[in-house]
């Protein structure tokens, strides 16, 4: 079986390992969707749905390669497949969520956060019945989906075996980061923060494709992103719970749980800048040259 590695090796051709990389992600995306447990059930169809945004990672990073007309095909394939799976993951999300800032903030009206904590169990509960009920013929689409997938990475129009092939990719996801960091420093909304995340998790995906390049420095470069994109992740969970807690009737005085929402939001985007900061403090033009340089020196050793 072909290594499913998720970093490019040394000894491979760039493309070759770009194709090895994409089957491997949908080869764990299916071994996961394969006669799912019933007790497994949510931890199969999140790490599928894991799966799929690596690939569609590494759709991005050969995006100019691939081509518009391919790559939005493609894009469009596994972003469907993964929508089929998002079943009852965002009630899961808003639970787990709130008993993490019931435990942050231990001053909180305890009924309240018991009442708030039992609706959530139940929707959750609720939705993970229907979904497990009802989301057998989606997975079956989905599954569907991943294997035609397969057959269309072959066909992939990768012909250039050199920096060219990721240099571009790497380079506008971090631009993109950049950007959306800047937007964030202006205008800290919720939407702005979830798109620096989304921008954020490109880099961390690729920069672990080519991690091999330098693994010490790039290594680290690519434990930071995901610590950042952990507190992205975490800032925009309270933004769905705080929706949630707008929403909700019956729930009594709110005004403590929005308190702590917000104090949480501003601890974590705090945290996420200043790594931030650090992480695209060069301009664009000097990250790609310095990474191309690292890419050369590896790939001519």
């Amino acid at each position: 079986m072909a290594s499913r590695s998720y970093r490019l090796k040394t000894k491979e051709a760039p493309a070759e390992g770009v194709r090895r990389i994409a089957l491997g992600r949908t080869e764990k995306a299916l071994e996961r969707l394969d006669e799912i447990e019933a007790d497994e059930f949510a931890v199969a169809i999140h790490g599928a749905r894991k799966d799929l945004k690596k690939l569609r990672g590494v759709l991005r990073l050969v995006r100019d390669e691939l081509g518009r007309k391919t790559f939005k095909a493609e894009n469009r394939r596994y972003r469907d497949a993964g929508r089929l799976l998002s079943g009852s993951r965002d009630a899961e999300v808003k639970l787990e969520t709130l008993l993490r800032l019931r435990h942050r903030f231990g001053d909180l009206p305890e009924d309240t956060a018991g009442r708030w904590e039992g609706m959530l169990e139940a929707e959750r509960d609720e939705l993970a019945a229907a979904v497990r009920d009802e989301t057998e013929g989606q997975i079956a689409q989905a599954i569907d989906a991943i294997k035609a997938g397969q057959a269309a990475i072959g066909q992939w129009p990768l012909r250039t075996d050199s920096w060219a092939l990721v240099g571009p990719g790497l380079a506008k996801s971090y631009h993109g980061g950049r950007e959306a960091m800047k937007r964030v420093s202006a205008s800290p909304s919720a939407e702005n923060v979830h798109q620096w995340r989304k921008r954020a998790k490109d880099l961390w995906h690729q920069l672990r494709i080519v991690q091999d390049a330098w693994p010490a420095l790039l290594g680290e470069t690519v434990d930071q992103l995901h610590e950042l994109t952990d507190l992205l992740g975490d800032h925009h969970d309270l933004a769905v719970l705080a929706e949630d807690l707008d929403a909700r009737a019956g729930l009594g005085d709110r005004s403590a749980f929005e308190r702590a929402i917000e104090k949480r939001q501003d601890e974590l985007l705090d945290a996420a800048l200043a790594i931030g900061r650090r992480m695209y403090a060069e301009k664009p033009k000097a990250f790609r040259r310095r990474i191309e340089r690292y890419w050369l020196a590896w790939r001519e050793a």
